[in-house]
């Protein structure tokens, strides 16, 4: 059977996980420095929540820590695919990963 066989409702080539983690973001143009909630994680990308929008094609670096002593965190280069509100009055952000680190 081949993946896109499978029966769920993700058919994503890069299955996301669910992840409740801290995330500092950078902003390439003018270095502004941005807290926000991760929500899930692929290999090409992460959903975050923010108090304020993003631009699409934002270019940014994200840096989310290990929660293990020893075991490096996740570095990446991205940019905004797309930002949307939520009930909350916060912004749902998807960020495509242009590199890891």
């Amino acid at each position: 059977m081949s993946f896109h066989d499978q029966q769920y409702r993700e058919k994503r080539d890069f299955i996301r996980m669910k992840v409740e983690a801290r995330a500092t973001l950078t902003l390439q143009e003018g270095g502004e420095v941005i807290q926000a909630d991760c929500q899930d994680l692929s290999s090409q990308g992460v959903q975050i929540v923010l108090d304020r929008p993003l631009p699409e094609n934002t270019h940014l670096s994200l840096s989310i820590p290990s929660p293990t002593p020893g075991l490096q965190g996740l570095e990446a280069e991205g940019q905004v695919m797309r930002c949307e509100p939520i009930d909350s009055g916060q912004f749902i952000v998807g960020v495509y990963f242009n590199s890891l680190k």
